[in-house]
């Protein structure tokens, strides 16, 4: 099997995240995917970025974890107070407390950042006192080293196709979601894009899948985040760090969708 690299892309502007992506890719890939990701940076509804980081790292001697991925669902979600409550509800079904649902979705939609912005990374959030626990409260927890496998091609495009979906923010949540939902001690995950016209955003879990809900903001807004919902009791968090900073996860499987007649 060739050497798996990963590649990061990450821009910004006057020092505020614009854009950010990743690959996993062999290494006669990389100058590709380098190319394809400034690209997205470039061009990126945030505008033109001041600066554009790549980073190349070798993955070599790391066990890749390949997971099969969540199944997709798709609730009726007509208005944005109808997809909030959506939101908390899955949560809950998920094992989260009401409170601490609400907690870290008040924190998303108006800033969970210790200056009232946006983070870098996710909230850690304890699922029974919504309690933050992420070590600095601005850098947040960064979910790397993800991505789809080669072959998965012909699972994921056929749901993008379903959803109509003409970004990669699909295939790249889904993806996410999936190595998040595997993490220690994970109980849930809430996220709201921060891109100001990409409005929908999704809670997961490990028990139920990813439920992609429309409408979570209203178009325009540039708040969002997410939130990792975890048992405290028994977090090791430089574990859990770890595993979503270090752990190469390649996602690959049939993409079930279900809609909200059929759940």
């Amino acid at each position: 099997m060739a050497e798996l690299f990963s590649v990061r892309m990450r821009a910004s502007r006057g020092g505020t995240h614009t854009s950010g992506a990743e690959r996993i890719v062999p290494d006669d890939e990389i100058e590709t995917a380098a190319a394809s990701l400034i690209s997205r940076a470039m061009t990126h509804e945030n505008g033109a970025p001041e600066e554009i980081k790549i980073t190349v790292e070798s993955l070599a001697g790391r066990e890749i974890l390949r997971l099969k991925p969540l199944r997709v669902i798709i609730p009726q979600a007509p208005a944005l107070h109808v997809s909030h409550e959506i939101a908390i509800s899955e949560l809950v079904k998920a094992g989260v407390s009401e409170e601490a649902a609400k907690i870290a979705l008040e924190a998303i939609i108006s800033g969970a950042s210790p200056a009232g912005g946006n983070m870098r990374g996710a909230m850690l959030v304890d699922a029974t006192t919504g309690e933050r626990l992420e070590p600095d409260g601005e850098r947040g927890i960064r979910a790397r080293a993800v991505d789809w496998a080669k072959e998965a091609e012909t699972h994921i495009s056929p749901a993008e196709n379903e959803l109509a979906c003409t970004t990669p923010h699909f295939r790249e949540a889904l993806a996410l979601a999936t190595k998040a939902a595997n993490a220690p001690e994970a109980v849930a995950e809430l996220c709201i894009s921060d891109d100001p016209h990409y409005t929908t955003g999704y809670v997961a879990s490990r028990a139920f899948g990813y439920c992609r809900i429309a409408s979570m903001k209203e178009t325009g807004c540039r708040f969002g985040g997410r939130a990792f919902f975890v048992h405290k009791k028994n977090l090791d968090i430089d574990e859990y760090i770890g595993y979503m900073r270090k752990t190469p996860v390649l996602v690959n499987g049939n993409v079930e969708v279900l809609h909200a007649d059929n759940k």
